[in-house]
């Protein structure tokens, strides 16, 4: 009977091992999240100086899915590529994968060129949950970048076609001549993915 156990004690302590290296990922080990790079494809977005923001969201989308792996995170992003994924579908992905929220990058443009700094966007009629964690993601961002804080903005978005708690991120103006040079330096753009990562984390209580 022993003899018997013996296959069955080492699938045990097999699997017990598996569960205690998943445990020692850190915080929140398992927790899908959501990155979206704004635009894609055909879709530039913000225009300025010939950088196109659909790159700079792009790069920053995937820093923080870099980042994001020490913390325990599994990031999966919309796009990894210059591809255009249809809005309502970039939701309907994040819920199809069991995604605990969903966080959109993005740059913003002003026609006047004084107006610099971050803000974090929700929809209108957002749920509790997405304005927690739109502020959650701003706090972190002012902080890690030092930018101006222009504070938790609402307006009707796609993000209103998912119950997910989503947040929509403007990381600052390419139309603001000393912002712009700071978004294409790769190291304020680390800045800017950890300040999202922190945001997220300090989301979900971590």
């Amino acid at each position: 009977m022993m003899d018997d156990l013996g296959p069955l004690l080492v699938v045990l302590l097999i699997a017990a091992m598996a569960f205690v290296a998943i445990l020692s990922l850190g915080p929140t080990p398992g927790v899908v999240v959501v990155v979206d790079a704004g635009h894609g494809g055909p879709d530039p977005g913000a225009v300025v100086a010939g950088i196109q923001e659909k790159d700079l969201n792009l790069a920053l989308a995937l820093l923080v899915q870099e980042k994001a792996k020490t913390a325990g995170l599994r990031v999966v992003l919309t796009r990894n590529t210059d591809t255009y994924v249809d809005l309502v579908e970039r939701v309907r992905m994040a819920e199809a994968l069991g995604a605990v929220l969903y966080v959109s990058i993005h740059a913003n443009y002003h026609r006047d060129q004084r107006v610099c700094g971050v803000e974090t966007w929700v929809d209108t009629n957002a749920s509790a949950e997405s304005a927690r964690l739109a502020e959650a993601l701003q706090r972190a961002l002012v902080v890690a970048t030092g930018a101006q804080d222009r504070g938790l903005r609402r307006q009707t978005l796609y993000l209103r076609h998912t119950r997910l708690p989503a947040a929509l991120v403007e990381v600052g103006y390419l139309s603001c001549p000393g912002e712009r040079e700071k978004l294409l330096d790769p190291d304020y753009q680390g800045r800017i993915a950890e300040g999202i990562v922190r945001g997220i984390l300090a989301y979900l209580g971590k």
